[in-house]
């Protein structure tokens, strides 16, 4: 298991029902995965450096996760079924 930080841009404009339940299906994932989501940060709107879906503000949240990295691939190609995430990327942390 390594330590990954997974940083998401959501729509801005979705109900804070939905927001939470994009998030908690993203956990779910991680977690189906035998990951373990360690922290939770949430940035909130912030200026985007270019629009987006003609947008020029997005709703970020980063996710300190333990998670072994062959399971990325799975989680990626559900995360891009969730229309309302815009962006997402994984990034390893160092030991």
């Amino acid at each position: 298991m390594a330590k990954y930080e997974l940083m998401l841009i959501l729509n801005p404009s979705i109900s804070e029902e939905d927001r939470k339940t994009s998030l908690e299906n993203i956990k779910s994932l991680v977690v189906a995965a035998q990951g373990k989501v360690e922290e939770e940060t949430v940035w909130w709107d912030k200026k985007l450096a270019y629009k987006i879906h003609s947008s020029q503000i997005g709703y970020y949240v980063i996710y300190q996760l333990e998670i072994d990295g062959k399971e990325l691939f799975s989680i990626t190609s559900k995360i891009n079924l969730d229309l309302n995430v815009w962006r997402h990327m994984f990034v390893r942390n160092e030991d």
